[in-house]
């Protein structure tokens, strides 16, 4: 129950004599979020923490499509200010519990030129004294375990429901409240919807912005994993680095704590026509999907079988199974909401991944359901209006600081290649502070505006509006609720 840190009495507040005070009405109480990735369970379980003390009866219900959590994606990488986050959330430690499988620790990103071997620096996660940015340090971990720590935090939460198997087909605001419709004829219906469904969303597609497709970036992920003991060559890093390249990059990191695996993604320009031909899908057939595997080593032999780094040599000419994952984004000027549904993470801003990508679904969740319980009296859209004044901004920077970024990996003459590995250092060494802010940025201490009628306070067991009229009493309130 809602505890205000200094309760007042009716008689001391002045009534207000206009209307932009008066509350709009009673505060959202049952709230439908379209996707269990992180952005959808991390939104479930900051709403319930922001408005779960102020609607005793509050119903968060999370739709996944498929029938299981998706196993796809590899490894993420988590920044200080992730987790930070994900502590905030009660997530650090359900993942802590995994043991090895939690994620390896990284106290920075190391750099190395793949043509000479020669260091070209770090993207640090610590300080100058090597402590963690606000006692955090950075994290790789595989994406299908932070989703079971996350999944298994909400499940333990009362007030959130996860309904897998759920595809969604359309949606639509009404007067009361926004409405799912799923490819199984089922329905759904609650005071708001968010939608957390990622860079292919439903949500945006077939509802908030039909116009607002996802786009081809022309870069691509080959994503596998080896076993360390399996190699002979000597790991030429820490915990984790990027390897560059005049034909890309290769990111080479643990990601267990016991530093058994090695998870590597090369970042690489990918032609849009040849996709398909190079998609794994489960109706294939044994020759077909062999094929598939042989042309994706082949093209990690070309591009990184001829590296100074003898490990990376190694890893590039591997028998290790290649997964070809392209990467789409949603263009950053696009609509984010109705009156009724608001797009979160990936689903409404999804952008060249950088390392920051998981803080970003996290940020949105956070400084979401801090602004929700902030407008809580009023109608959804203005809270939704609120948040995308706060988080705008800072989307479309990022995402501009994306591309900026994700340019650099594409084919590259030899000329172009060396002034890469010239300028690189440069580059690092300025923005070091800029990198740092970021680590230090905090969802959960940005200034919400003060919204309308939100500032209810209450005397005893007694909760008022900023009138003065008293809204309900909590025993009343709990014997409505059966509690």
């Amino acid at each position: 129950m809602w505890l205000p840190a200094e309760p007042r009495t009716p008689s001391t507040r002045t009534p207000s004599t206009t209307g932009s005070s008066t509350p709009k009405g009673e505060p959202p109480r049952k709230i439908l979020i379209v996707g269990a990735g992180i952005a959808g369970i991390a939104s479930a379980l900051s709403i319930s923490q922001e408005l779960g003390p102020y609607v005793p009866d509050l119903q968060i219900t999370v739709y996944e499509r498929n029938d299981v959590l998706s196993t796809s994606g590899g490894a993420i990488n988590l920044t200080p200010v992730a987790q930070r986050h994900l502590d905030r959330l009660g997530v650090l430690d359900e993942l802590n519990r995994h043991g090895s499988a939690g994620g390896a620790d990284v106290d920075c990103i190391e750099l190395f030129s793949s043509r000479s071997g020669r260091s070209l620096g770090s993207i640090d996660f610590t300080d100058r004294c090597g402590n963690g940015v606000g006692g955090y340090k950075g994290r790789r971990v595989m994406r299908i375990v932070l989703s079971l720590a996350m999944l298994s935090v909400a499940e333990r939460t009362k007030n959130i429901s996860i309904e897998f198997g759920k595809k969604l087909v359309r949606g639509e605001d009404l007067e009361d409240g926004g409405k799912l419709h799923f490819e199984d004829g089922t329905t759904a219906q609650g005071d708001l919807v968010l939608g957390c469904d990622g860079v292919h969303s439903a949500t945006r597609t077939r509802w908030v912005a039909p116009e607002c497709h996802s786009q081809y970036t022309g870069i691509s992920f080959l994503q596998s994993i080896v076993d360390t003991d399996a190699l002979q060559s000597k790991v030429h890093f820490n915990a984790s680095a990027m390897n560059i390249s005049r034909h890309g990059s290769l990111l080479t990191s643990y990601c267990d704590r016991d530093r058994e695996q090695i998870f590597l993604a090369a970042i690489v320009q990918f032609d849009e026509q040849l996709l398909s031909d190079y998609r794994l899908d489960n109706g294939q057939d044994w020759r077909t999907r062999s094929a598939i595997k042989r042309a994706l080593a082949e093209e990690m032999r070309i591009r990184f079988g001829k590296s100074a780094l003898p490990c990376i040599r190694e890893l590039a000419c591997t028998h290790a199974d290649w997964i070809l994952y392209p990467v789409y984004q949603v263009p950053p000027n696009g609509k984010w909401h109705t009156d009724r549904a608001l797009l979160l993470g990936d689903a409404a801003h999804a952008m060249p991944p950088r390392d920051e990508s998981a803080a970003y679904a996290l940020d949105d969740a956070i400084l979401f359901s801090r602004t929700l319980a902030r407008h809580r009296y009023e109608h959804p859209r203005a809270a939704f209006r609120a948040y995308e004044s706060l988080r705008r901004d800072t989307v479309q920077s990022a995402f501009k600081a994306s591309r900026r970024m994700w340019d650099k990996n594409r084919d590259m003459s030899m000329l172009e290649g060396r002034l890469k590995e010239w300028t690189l250092p440069f580059h690092l060494r300025h923005s070091r502070d800029e990198r740092q802010a970021a680590w230090e940025y905090d969802a959960s201490a940005i200034k919400i505006p003060d919204g309308e009628g939100t500032s209810a306070f209450s005397s005893g067991d007694e909760v008022y509006s900023p009138s003065g009229e008293r809204l309900y009493t909590v025993e009343k309130e709990l014997k409505r609720l059966g509690i």
